[in-house]
């Protein structure tokens, strides 16, 4: 049905280039399997892909690198999500560690993997993109010991040795493949020059890596129905293997693999620079995997990157810089699994200092400086640029993009990825209506539209709920990307996009929930942000939201209107940030709540008759896999259709903070009326 459903909104002609397509392409991978087995002449090239400068590395930096190898050393593996793994210095590849579940040495399909007894295959996949091979190669650089290169040279033999082409877990998914021989060209270039007794293993490895290539392009994850960030990795992936191999087609490869990837640059990036996927964990893997890209057409040499890209790429760290909090902290929006495409201090940082419980995969500053290294786009520095000799002083002279943003006064709008940024003194509102995924299809996209995110002081008070898991448990997987993990409006119990609860629907949403594009303004009394959607048109309710921010006041007000006819019940779940709570006082058509925790919010709630509200227990997720007990405010009522729901969120600046009292007589009177339950004031 669901196929059905997408080749219904395709033309004839796409669908039988891609019922062509896919025709070819298993004819491919049967013609692979024995060129898999004599892959041909291939010999290793070095490429200066790493230009470190290690004076301009900080202490804390080389700290980290040698503290996360050193535990790699002694058989541990640090993930953001999972914790550290006890697995040792020969690890079981196709083992998912968290469950205990293994799967044969057998060639299988990437269908097939996934078992829906409370494993998860991405376990296996994660150890084996081997992003933990550069850092060892890292430290190796730093401290200048062989026992880093020894063990680097350890891991990847026993990979090889243990995970024969294209038999087991691991060769069963191209982009898998793409990331790890990514991986791979990494440790190597930041090895090289390689020693006389090394000849050996740098020729079983460059075979490994002939091997990758040839699986890739058999199994490449291409479609004329959609393409996103799989098949993205696998260029990517093409792209770095072509310039880190010798052989037959190189010059050839390289310059066809770099083509698509400026091809999918214009497909799957917004000309605002946000990726069309609907997801800001994604947008981090994306940028990634394009910076990747930039920086080995830099180290490439032959022809400048075409001007477009850069452009683009500049516009995807300013898409980041947009959203973030000031301490490089992205929003949880759509799916998150942490994805990347080579780990930065930031992910070392968590992973080694911090508790898993408190990490958050989108805390991104180092990744951000690195934009701040090539574009001059944000305030945030990190010192992971100095690996590619990008400093202060040897910033990339790329050129100002032509696209600017949409701003008025206080606030951005980024118009085609549908979010908009409300700043007002020290908090900041950032409203959702983001298109569904690539184009209605994509796999990545949550019901949260019109949902929106607040910072106070830099810090989330409400929260997007975040991702979970995708397979290990199909109620998690829904629960997290249902409207009601989002902060707006459930109208009669029904979702803005339809869910498919079984197994098959895990990566498919419906397309019913349109949004329109983000109004702003700004009048006599202060500005606004305005926009709808139609998920609820079957119900015959149309849900807008605006939000307000007047000046002089240290309040947003958020307007949801509901316009159409009958009756209809609403729910409206508030979401807070771990470590917050509320207090509810609840009155006849109006509801107040105090948020505690390190800044003073206070909701104020005006609607129909018989509104009603209540804290309950929730979840969030900020790193994949780990679910932390969080608190959400409820609000619910029944209503005649046309209605409107009114929310006054109101703060105390961080400078009275000193003090702990609230900026207002009236603020206080409300606090004090909150806490003790008494509606009158």
């Amino acid at each position: 049905m669901r196929l059905i459903r997408v080749l219904k909104r395709e033309s004839p002609l796409t669908v039988a280039r891609e019922v062509l397509w896919r025709a070819r392409r298993e004819w491919n991978k049967r013609r692979a399997i024995g060129r898999l087995e004599r892959p041909g002449r291939f010999t290793f090239r070095s490429v200066p892909y790493y230009n470190p400068n290690l004076q301009a590395l900080s202490e804390q930096s080389r700290v980290l690198i040698v503290a996360f190898a050193d535990e790699i050393r002694a058989g541990r593996y640090p993930f953001l999500g999972y914790g550290t793994a006890e697995l040792g210095t020969r690890p079981k590849w196709n083992l998912d560690f968290v469950s205990g579940a293994e799967w044969s040495y057998v060639r299988r399909g990437s269908r097939e993997c996934i078992r829906h007894d409370g494993s998860d295959v991405k376990a296996p996949y994660e150890l084996s993109r081997l992003q933990f091979l550069p850092v060892l190669g890292k430290a190796h650089v730093i401290t200048g010991a062989d026992s880093y290169r020894q063990t680097a040279k350890d891991l990847l033999s026993h990979w090889i040795q243990s995970n024969p082409v294209p038999v087991g877990v691991n060769w069963t998914v191209a982009m898998e493949a793409a990331l790890r021989a990514i991986s791979i060209c990494f440790l190597l270039t930041l090895l090289s020059p390689f020693r006389r007794d090394e000849q050996p293993w740098i020729a079983t490895v460059t075979r490994s890596l002939a091997q990758h290539l040839l699986y890739i392009e058999a199994n490449i994850e291409f479609s004329y129905l959609l393409t996103s960030n799989h098949y993205l990795s696998d260029v990517v992936g093409l792209y770095c293997l072509s310039m880190f191999l010798d052989g037959e087609r190189m010059t050839a490869r390289r310059r066809e693999y770099r083509q698509r990837i400026e091809a999918e640059m214009a497909k799957q990036v917004y000309e605002d620079g946000g990726d069309y996927e609907a997801s800001t964990g994604y947008q981090v893997l994306v940028t990634q995997l394009f910076t990747t890209s930039l920086l080995l057409m830099r180290a490439e040499c032959s022809a400048p990157p075409a001007p477009a890209f850069v452009e683009r790429l500049r516009m995807m760290f300013r898409f980041l810089n947009t959203v973030a909090s000031a301490s490089g902290e992205l929003p949880q929006v759509g799916d998150c699994d942490d994805g990347r495409t080579e780990l930065l201090v930031d992910d070392l940082q968590q992973m080694i200092e911090c508790p898993v419980r408190e990490r958050n995969s989108l805390r991104v500053p180092n990744l951000l400086g690195l934009g701040q290294r090539l574009f001059d786009e944000g305030a945030v520095a990190g010192d992971d640029a100095a690996w590619y000799g990008l400093t202060e002083t040897t910033r990339v002279p790329y050129p100002k993009p032509k696209v600017n943003l949409a701003s008025v006064g206080a606030i951005t709008v980024l118009p085609k990825s549908g979010i908009g940024v409300l700043r007002h003194g020290s908090a900041e509102l950032l409203l959702l209506a983001i298109p569904n995924g690539i184009v209605g299809k994509g796999s990545h996209t949550h019901n949260d539209k019109l949902s929106f995110v607040l910072r106070v002081g830099g810090q989330e008070v409400f929260c997007d709920s975040g991702t979970g898991c995708y397979t290990r448990d199909i109620a998690t997987r829904n629960r997290f990307r249902s409207t009601a993990a989002h902060n707006t409006l459930l109208i009669d119990g029904a979702e803005q996009n339809r869910i498919d609860v079984g197994p098959v629907g895990l990566f498919v949403l419906g397309n019913e929930a349109a949004v329109s594009p983000i109004q702003q303004g700004r009048g006599a009394l202060g500005c606004f942000l305005r926009a709808s959607h139609t998920g609820y048109c079957s119900l015959g309710v149309t849900h807008t939201r605006t939000i307000r921010a007047f000046d002089g006041e240290r309040a947003f007000v958020i307007e949801d209107e509901l316009e159409g006819a009958g009756v209809h019940d609403f729910e409206f779940n508030i979401h807070l940030a771990p470590n917050r709570s509320a207090k509810v006082a609840v009155a006849e058509n109006r509801i107040m709540c105090r948020i505690l925790g390190d800044r003073q919010v206070q909701l104020t709630v005006t609607g129909p008759t018989g509104l009603q509200g209540s804290t309950a227990p929730s979840l969030v997720s900020s790193t994949y896999g780990v679910t932390v007990p969080a608190v959400k405010v409820r609000f619910w009522g029944t209503a005649a259709v046309p209605t409107c729901i009114t929310t006054r969120i109101s703060w105390v600046n961080v400078t009275d903070m000193k003090s702990g009292q609230p900026d207002s007589k009236k603020e206080a009177k409300i606090c004090e009326a909150v806490a003790e339950g008494d509606c009158r004031a």
